[in-house]
């Protein structure tokens, strides 16, 4: 199995690109998390409501998307070993984006403008068009079609459904121009678009970043290619039953089998961290390779969710706010110094002194951030379980503690000057 050994590439991006991408996204983390508090008094409504709708877009559209498009523009030159087309096209995206993202959950979040519901959806639809575009253009001058290419590819088709079934939804919504059963295409755009890009995207990339990150090498990498397979299979088989059968069974099974594809990924991970050598602590890989625990009660809550009337709620919660949140700290905590260092220190090297990336982090601070955080997720999970309004707030709160001092670390590492 290939593993690279370094962010930098002389085909990465210019630095401002991925830091229009880092910076909103890390910003609407903090946002994000902040509108938990909408959810307060709603907890006891359907998943599908548009407060839920509002509070997972801001979250998901906002912060674990913008980060995910900034990284790929980042990594697809080191995990696929390929130019990006454009990457000017990643400029113009990420203004479409943002425009389309403030449309979309302002339509959410106030009636009176709801009719503008459209008009984000449309915005959003382009640019992330732009974005597919972009990748498959640059293909063209792939060489190595490894399991990273495979996850790569199968995700950015299931986008590129996911979003057309998002924008018929939201056309629908204030439209109504299809008066069947609408549930079905709610969960089939998120099937597509979270299981099937988002998930697929994680999985792929962290078969470049925690072998890089931990040193591992040697290991079996069967499990991840029997996720890829189960994960195909289980999106783009699932998502036609799912369209086409408005059967609860069927919406079940086929959430079971992406389970099975999240297991076969879950041991691939495991296999990794029993492999890697480094034995100091690291802030950041530890992040990284500990947000699979959320993922693993992920699994559980999901096959559970069925008995529960907060079955959904509890999975979404895990895999949103649990593990994704949780990953993506991890990984920007090792991304994030070492670009702001390649940008600023690279050239200095043998001139004079330069600092480590440890360096570049504030002491103990990364450490608390993490704790924090993981202690308001714990605390809002029982808070939901119990359906209590005073803990359920002072989890949020805590959370927005842990975002409030990963945004002081982010912007620390940015500014850091070194030794003068």
């Amino acid at each position: 199995m290939r593993v690279v050994g370094s962010l930098a590439t002389k085909l990465a991006p210019p630095f401002s690109l991925i830091l229009h991408y880092f910076i909103t996204g890390v910003v609407l983390n903090f946002v994000g998390i902040i509108s938990l508090f909408l959810l307060n008094s709603s907890l006891s409504s359907p998943f599908y409501s548009f407060e839920y709708a509002a509070v997972a877009h801001i979250f998901l559209l906002g912060f674990v998307m913008m980060i995910i498009f900034g990284a790929l523009y980042q990594l697809i030159p080191v995990a696929l070993e390929i130019p990006v087309f454009s990457f000017k096209i990643g400029y113009v995206q990420f203004y479409l984006y943002i425009s389309g993202l403030l449309f979309f959950v302002s339509s959410l979040l106030f009636e009176n403008l709801f009719r503008f519901l459209p008009v984000g959806a449309v915005l959003l639809y382009l640019s992330i068009l732009l974005f597919l575009v972009n990748f498959y253009v640059s293909l063209r001058n792939l060489e190595k079609f490894d399991i990273t290419a495979k996850f790569l590819t199968a995700a950015s088709v299931s986008l590129l459904i996911g979003i057309s079934i998002g924008l018929f939804l939201a056309l629908n919504f204030v439209y109504g121009f299809f008066t069947g059963e609408i549930l079905r295409f709610i969960i089939a755009h998120l099937l597509f678009t979270l299981f099937g890009f988002v998930f697929m995207v994680v999985m792929g990339v962290s078969m470049v970043l925690l072998p890089m990150f931990s040193l591992a090498h040697k290991f079996n990498d069967i499990f991840i290619n029997i996720a890829f397979y189960v994960m195909v299979i289980s999106v783009f088989g699932g998502g036609i039953l799912i369209l086409f059968f408005n059967n609860p069974a069927v919406f079940y099974s086929v959430f079971v089998l992406i389970f099975t594809g999240m297991i076969f990924y879950l041991v691939q991970v495991f296999e990794i961290y029993r492999r890697k050598p480094r034995k100091t602590k690291d802030t950041g890989m530890d992040t990284m390779f500990f947000s699979h625990i959320f993922l693993v009660f992920s699994v559980l809550s999901g096959i559970l969710m069925p008995f529960f009337d907060w079955g959904f709620l509890i999975f979404g919660l895990f895999v949103v706010f649990g593990f994704l949140n949780f990953i993506i700290y991890g990984s920007l905590y090792k991304i994030v110094p070492f670009l702001t260092w390649f940008h600023r220190f690279s050239s200095l090297v043998g001139k004079k002194k330069v600092p480590m990336l440890s360096d570049m982090l504030p002491s103990k601070i990364p450490d608390v951030q993490v704790l924090i955080s993981a202690a308001g997720f714990l605390l809002l999970f029982f808070s939901v379980i119990l359906k209590h309004s005073f803990l359920y707030a002072f989890a949020v709160f805590t959370m927005l503690t842990g975002s409030v001092l990963f945004l002081y670390v982010f912007f620390y590492v940015l500014n850091f000057k070194g030794e003068e």
